[in-house]
């Protein structure tokens, strides 16, 4: 795992060595950031990256040009790894790391907090998740809040063989798979005139 093109191209990174944490392939990171960065959704975005382990795509973004990046991650061990992989790349001046739930951060966020990219990347999949997905579109929809209106994106990793998540309030306006691999990209919903 390394940090694929910016300022800090190259940089080996750790990652949490356990079976809850799905870490990006190269070669799809190398994709996904392709289609954001063609979008123009990383140079100077406000980015958050939730459900981060060792933040290995929030620090992608930030290589890439992103001003600044809220790291979400509840396990204390991947957390400590965010914070070497920061200091490594020397992007940690960019950073607010935060060890939490992404529900309890969503919560405490100021409702005027906005974000232009939201990296949104559950331990669970949408077909065998902890939670019921009832309250994983909910939490979806609550972080959908925090978008820009218009261009900004979430964008979610969940498995090609779950069903796509329909959040209330965003719209999914890309869906691109590979492998068992999927993404959805959703915006917010567009205010009725």
């Amino acid at each position: 795992m390394r940090i694929m093109a910016g300022s800090s191209r190259g940089v080996p990174l750790k990652t949490v060595p356990d079976l809850d944490t799905r870490p990006i392939l190269d070669r799809i990171k190398k994709s996904l950031f392709s289609i954001l960065e063609s979008s123009t959704l990383i140079l100077d975005a406000r980015v958050a990256d939730f459900y981060a382990g060792a933040g290995t795509q929030g620090i992608e973004a930030l290589s890439r040009g992103a001003e600044h990046c809220v790291f979400v991650e509840r396990r204390p061990e991947a957390v400590a790894l965010l914070n070497e992989n920061l200091l490594k790349t020397r992007l940690n001046d960019k950073a607010d790391v935060r060890c939490s739930t992404v529900s309890a951060v969503l919560h405490s966020l100021p409702p005027t907090q906005k974000f232009d990219l939201i990296l949104y990347d559950p331990p669970f999949s949408f077909s065998r998740e902890e939670a019921s997905r009832a309250d994983a579109e909910k939490e979806m929809a609550i972080a959908g809040t925090f978008l820009y209106p218009g261009h900004a994106r979430l964008v979610l990793r969940f498995e090609k063989k779950a069903a796509l998540p329909a959040p209330a309030g965003i719209d999914m306006v890309r869906h691109w798979t590979d492998g068992p691999h999927a993404f959805a990209f959703y915006q917010q919903q567009a205010a009725a005139k």
